[in-house]
């Protein structure tokens, strides 16, 4: 085996322990295939290191976490349910600044109460109709 092959076997199997029993020989033999020709090949650079942006953005970005849990806090009031938006963004686990940035993705969910309270239905239909009520 040499050093190319050993190299498309990583890039096949993912590791050089993945790839060395997929050929069936010992993980010393295969890693000298990777050092022939002079040269130390790391398996890291026979496949993409690192985290992606994705994962970076679903992290720390907050244009990307508030409106999720939002969509989960959503979820979980059902399509008949409703909740007045302090219990909401607890409910959510978001803050209510965080909350109210974000606030106009969610207008079709939003009920505005007479005492000037906000409620965050469940489904559009159930807003449309909770505002048919005031």
């Amino acid at each position: 085996m040499n050093r190319h092959e050993a190299l498309k076997a990583v890039a096949k199997y993912g590791s050089g322990n993945k790839a060395a029993a997929a050929l069936g020989v010992s993980r010393s033999t295969f890693q000298l295939a990777l050092k022939r020709d002079g040269k130390t090949a790391t398996i890291a650079a026979a496949k993409t290191a690192g985290k992606s942006l994705a994962a970076f953005r679903a992290a720390y970005d907050k244009a990307t976490i508030v409106p999720a849990k939002v969509k989960a806090g959503l979820g979980l009031l059902g399509p008949q349910g409703w909740e007045y938006e302090v219990a909401f963004a607890k409910m959510c686990g978001v803050s209510l600044s965080d909350l109210g940035t974000f606030r106009e993705y969610f207008a079709d969910y939003i009920v505005i109460l007479r005492d000037h309270r906000r409620a965050w239905a469940g489904s559009k239909k159930t807003a449309q109709t909770m505002k048919e009520m005031l």
